[in-house]
């Protein structure tokens, strides 16, 4: 069944109900990396009205669990913390019956674009969307390099994985000790620790006796101990140890 909210209306021109303009490309026409990309029928775009009308030049993050793209969160949990793409056409997810649907439509991975017209746009997910080329980047020395791509919090124990690449864990809340065991070792890999309740926080090796630090080249873990200890952990080029640096206030624990 085809429906329509057109049929029956006066003819002639009414009051505008949406702008769809919205040019944040910049550089040679045709200058882009394209994905197909599934919108979740739930993604919202908070500065706009009604909110189920995405705009041009939305910032966009993907779902892990499903592959589908919503808006980008830096306070989200679900894999849509970090950009990873923008939106090239205002996109209605909701229809005519008021029923969300998820809707297939091309995603901007990568390219040249403007930074002011981008919406829900920061500088964390300016560190996030490596592909692209930002107009601005003159104003910005160095790059405005930056390592961590996420923030999480964990009260509990838990097993990172390749996808928690560049992320800082902390224990916000944290009630008792909380342990995070780190993933096989691999090219490239860097992960961080910053403790924020007072309680013991724990990068655990996997494989065990390959984490450098503190005069020993065979501890298990390195541990933090008190509000403002901070570890950063990263593998060397061959993928055979995690070596540590302290970027905290406090005394760090080898065992």
């Amino acid at each position: 069944m085809l429906l329509t909210d057109t049929y029956g209306i006066t003819p002639g021109l009414t009051t505008s109900r949406e702008t769809y303009e919205n040019e944040f490309r910049w550089g040679p026409h045709g200058q882009g990396v394209f994905a197909n990309g599934l919108i979740d029928g739930s993604a919202a775009d908070s500065g706009n009205s009604p909110t189920y009308v995405l705009r041009a030049g939305l910032l966009l993050g993907q779902v892990t669990t499903t592959g589908k793209y919503k808006q980008y969160s830096p306070t989200a949990t679900d894999g849509s913390e970090v950009a990873s793409g923008v939106l090239i056409e205002t996109l209605r997810v909701q229809d005519f019956d008021g029923t969300a649907r998820d809707r297939f439509y091309a995603v901007l991975v990568g390219g040249p674009v403007m930074k002011a017209k981008l919406l829900n746009f920061d500088e964390m997910a300016r560190q996030q969307m490596d592909k692209f080329i930002f107009d601005d980047i003159g104003q910005i020395p160095g790059g405005h390099w930056f390592p961590w791509k996420r923030f999480q919090t964990k009260t509990a124990d838990y097993t990172a994985v390749a996808g928690d690449n560049y992320t800082l864990f902390d224990n916000t809340g944290a009630s008792a000790t909380v342990v995070v065991t780190l993933p096989a070792l691999a090219n490239g890999y860097l992960f961080g620790i910053y403790c924020k309740a007072a309680q013991i926080l724990r990068f655990t090796s996997a494989a065990g006796s390959d984490v450098v630090g503190g005069a020993s080249l065979t501890n298990s873990s390195v541990s933090v101990t008190a509000i403002g200890g901070c570890v950063w952990v990263y593998t060397n080029p061959g993928a055979t140890q995690w070596l540590v640096e302290d970027h905290g206030d406090q005394t760090l624990t080898y065992t």
